[in-house]
């Protein structure tokens, strides 16, 4: 029987295909119809929460291939859910392949994130929202969003978490 250290290793060489499940994050970016993909090996997910005293916090993030984790035009939600209720929220959209600028973020920008189904059992979390608003441009690390430079953004997403194992 394998140990959980090798199939992480047999997906990041490639040995072991990652699947999109069935979670949906999809809707419109700046008038364009668009679709991320929540890719997974098993309950080893882009989908994850961690509680954190009486807080759940939840990431997801969605790429644009199906079968490939490549950062190019990805899309992060990362939420935190105190009594079901949603306390602060945070969406990046990445323009290059890596996590720094230039990207577009919801910082500096006017966007909503609401959610419409939040439920936990055991070690997993349906959760499901929208983000709707326009998302500032962000050009460099030490620069401040541009609302002005920024980009719509009208999506919805349905996706199951998973409790993050370190």
């Amino acid at each position: 029987m394998m140990k959980w250290n090798q199939w992480i290793i047999l997906v990041l060489i490639g040995w072991l295909p990652l699947t999109a499940q069935s979670d949906t994050i999809e809707g419109m970016l700046d008038g364009e119809p668009r679709e991320w993909f929540v890719l997974s090996q098993g309950r080893d997910s882009n989908a994850s929460f961690v509680e954190v005293g009486d807080q759940r916090q939840i990431t997801i993030t969605g790429f644009v291939e199906p079968d490939q984790r490549d950062a190019y035009e990805g899309l992060s939600i990362s939420l935190a859910v105190e009594d079901n209720q949603l306390i602060d929220a945070q969406v990046v959209q990445l323009i290059g392949s890596t996590t720094v600028p230039p990207l577009y973020t919801s910082e500096g920008g006017s966007v909503t994130v609401t959610l419409t189904q939040l439920e936990q059992q055991g070690s997993h979390i349906h959760i499901a929202g929208r983000v709707e608003g326009v998302l500032a441009l962000q050009t460099a690390l030490d620069d401040a969003p541009s609302r002005a430079e920024g980009i719509d953004i009208d999506v919805q997403f349905d996706v199951n978490a998973y409790r993050a194992r370190f």
